[in-house]
């Protein structure tokens, strides 16, 4: 007999346009029977079922309203969830049952998150598809950057988002505003964000987090599905869409894009008041007291690797070994090319050291300078081998096979 979790979802998905073969699909239930409810020929299960389904969900109220507090509001999660705590009942009565909750906490009242000057700013990629004149399609992205305070912001547009591209749009975006604020603030990124340890504590990636620090900005990310951590990047990415974009009749790429979106920054989006502030966020940018730009020359931004330095002092890169200083040892370094033939050892934003590529493989390149700390240390006592014996000098006791056939008769 059909329950009346199944006959309401029959009405419900009904009523959203859905087929008969659909619904069937869904619910598991056969297209007939679907057709018979649906016509009227049927009779609804009667209302106890209902209602015995909602005490069953009664005693988890509790725990939904925390979840979905914690922004999970995928149903099929949440019924995985409660069926692990008892719950017997099906999916389309908890649906119903979420409802009132769902709305609830959209209007959830909430306090208004702002920065003082100078402390915050966030990040993010905002995604487009741009048409070409043949008529073929390319993906473009966004990288915008907001500062809470002030709520200047910068965009740049670009064909990727890897871990190069997000440091030099970082590089641009902290030029352009003269500064650094003390944190950035970003969603689930995986080129910042790995995940999280066995204490619940954020692992950012260590490339990023090395760029970071040179810098000297802090990383900080968003709990997980939780957008309005960064509202102000949002309606940024948001803002980009709806004025620059929709703007533009044509384009002739990247770099003209680029060109045009710059334009657009300091004669509109920047000038403006804003409308939340009621001032104009380049007014306020003086407020903001940013950090200095740290470094003389630009971030060394290739592809790096991650080596682990030896006992002796060394790192291996492209088939060949490297000295470092001693109290290198044991620890690990990022591994940067910044030419073909020229490469640069760093930790934690330390440049530890710049040096020429040997072009043979497998040849050790040892910088004496490195090791001169060592060279006072008391040297470890050689114990010398014992001699080798030869074989031939060796006299070896022949005896009778009798003799073993005795012994194994005495065993016996």
């Amino acid at each position: 007999m059909l329950s009346l979790d199944e006959y309401v979802g029959i009405r419900e998905l009904a009523s959203q346009g859905i087929g008969v073969s659909d619904i069937a699909k869904q619910l598991g239930i056969d297209r007939k029977t679907v057709r018979k409810y649906l016509q009227g020929n049927a009779a609804p299960p009667a209302r106890k079922g209902r209602e015995h389904s909602k005490r069953l969900l009664d005693v988890h109220e509790d725990y939904l309203r925390m979840r979905m507090a914690q922004g999970c509001t995928n149903g099929e999660v949440l019924l995985r969830e409660i069926r692990e705590r008892g719950y017997t009942g099906g999916y389309t009565m908890m649906r119903l049952f979420l409802k009132p909750l769902r709305q609830e906490q959209g209007w959830r009242p909430e306090i208004r998150w702002e920065g003082p000057p100078g402390l915050y700013a966030q990040a993010d990629w905002g995604h487009f598809v741009a048409q070409l004149p043949d008529g073929s399609k390319m993906k473009l992205y966004v990288f915008v950057l907001t500062l809470v305070y002030s709520r200047v912001m910068y965009a740049e547009w670009t064909t990727g988002m890897d871990m190069a591209t997000l440091e030099r749009c970082h590089e641009h975006a902290l030029d352009y505003l003269g500064g650094v604020p003390k944190f950035i603030v970003y969603d689930r990124l995986k080129t910042v964000v790995l995940g999280e340890d066995e204490r619940g504590e954020t692992r950012f990636h260590p490339a990023f987090a090395d760029f970071a620090g040179c810098y000297g900005f802090a990383l900080k990310a968003t709990p997980p599905r939780w957008p309005k951590g960064k509202g102000k990047v949002e309606n940024g990415v948001k803002y980009v869409r709806r004025n620059f974009w929709q703007g533009l009749v044509s384009m002739a790429g990247v770099d003209d894009l680029n060109n045009r979106c710059r334009k657009w920054l300091d004669e509109v989006a920047n000038p403006r008041i804003h409308g939340t502030t009621g001032r104009v966020p380049f007014e306020m940018l003086k407020e903001e007291g940013l950090l200095p730009l740290p470094l003389a020359k630009p971030y060394p931004i290739n592809p790096a690797v991650l080596r682990t330095v030896s006992r002796d002092c060394l790192f291996s890169y492209r088939g060949c070994q490297y000295s470092l200083p001693p109290e290198w040892a044991g620890k690990t370094v990022w591994v940067r090319p910044i030419s073909n033939d020229r490469v640069v050892v760093s930790s934690g934003g330390q440049v530890i050291t710049e040096q020429a590529l040997e072009p043979v493989l497998k040849r050790t390149v040892i910088n004496e300078a490195h090791y001169a700390s060592l060279r006072g240390r008391a040297r470890p006592k050689v114990i010398t081998p014992m001699p080798r014996i030869e074989p031939s000098s060796l006299e070896v006791e022949r005896r009778s096979l009798t003799v073993y056939q005795a012994l194994l008769e005495v065993g016996l």
